[in-house]
């Protein structure tokens, strides 16, 4: 393996381990986002939160062009 081929892998591997955590810090706040709803919080602020995290969620799968919606 040359030098340059172990440092795309190295570079490809911190990438998907970066994608990973944001993905944990995603659902984290998705997840109380949710609570909050559940328990009776309807304002327009967390709904925006929600469908922000969301569209973040689908960007990270794979459909960028959810950040446009």
């Amino acid at each position: 393996m040359t030098r340059e081929e172990f440092r795309a892998q190295c570079d490809a591997e911190e990438a998907a381990f970066n994608r990973e955590l944001e993905w944990r810090q995603i659902t984290r706040k998705l997840e109380a986002l949710y609570g909050a709803v559940r328990a009776g919080d309807s304002t327009a602020y967390t709904r925006q939160r929600i469908t922000r995290l969301e569209a973040l969620q689908q960007a990270l799968m794979g459909f960028p062009g959810a950040l446009t919606a």
